[in-house]
């Protein structure tokens, strides 16, 4: 297993101190700063606690959200096998369960660089986070979607709280999931990707 640089450790400790969080309209994020206020001596706990540590672009989500979609259709229909007259209901709930399975890829951005080796120091996968995180995105594009068929009158009330019961069951089984992984109760798989990703990255890495 590979470990981070000497030059990266040195960062860390000097950047340990100097944690803020970012205020958007959406969740709360967690960033590194580059200014030298000193923060909370709470900060590690600040970000075990954070909304989101990722910067997850939101036309990046609707694009996603618009593929998985497209393929959730063709996939449905395609296993409509007897010709079954399909609702919008049954596209809806095969959609979700398309988010659940889709996998999902990601990958450092630059301004998340410092973040993700910061997280590999308390011994957490950043890219690990990050696909929940974007998962969760996706589950609440559902979310909005089942909404508004439900006031388009194309599905009933009943079937509007089945399918919102659902992704809620699914966004809280990943936040667990993610508690966990920030807490490092379940050692995770991915270090080698995130290493690659941060040696061609990072500008002070070492290889």
């Amino acid at each position: 297993m590979n470990n981070i640089s000497a030059n990266d450790y040195q960062r860390l400790q000097w950047q340990q101190a100097q944690l803020s969080f970012h205020k958007t309209d959406g969740p709360e994020v967690f960033k590194l700063n580059s200014d030298e206020d000193v923060k909370s001596p709470n900060a590690i706990e600040n970000i075990r606690g954070s909304d989101r540590i990722s910067n997850i672009k939101p036309e990046d989500i609707e694009a996603l959200y618009a593929e998985i979609k497209a393929g959730s259709i063709t996939a449905l229909e395609a296993s409509n096998i007897k010709n079954e007259k399909l609702e919008p209901f049954d596209y809806l709930q095969h959609n979700i369960k398309e988010i659940g399975d889709y996998p999902i890829e990601v990958s450092i951005e630059p301004d998340e660089v410092n973040t993700a080796i910061l997280f590999n120091s308390l011994g957490i996968n950043f890219l690990d986070v990050k696909r929940m995180e974007v998962r969760m995105e996706l589950y609440e594009k559902a979310k909005e979607e089942v909404a508004k068929s439900s006031k388009n009158n194309d599905i009933r009330k009943d079937q509007e709280l089945a399918l919102m019961d659902d992704i809620d069951n699914r966004i809280a089984d990943l936040t667990e999931r993610k508690q966990d992984l920030m807490e490092r109760k379940k050692v995770t798989e991915s270090e080698d990707e995130l290493f690659n990703q941060l040696r061609f990255k990072h500008p002070d890495s070492e290889t």
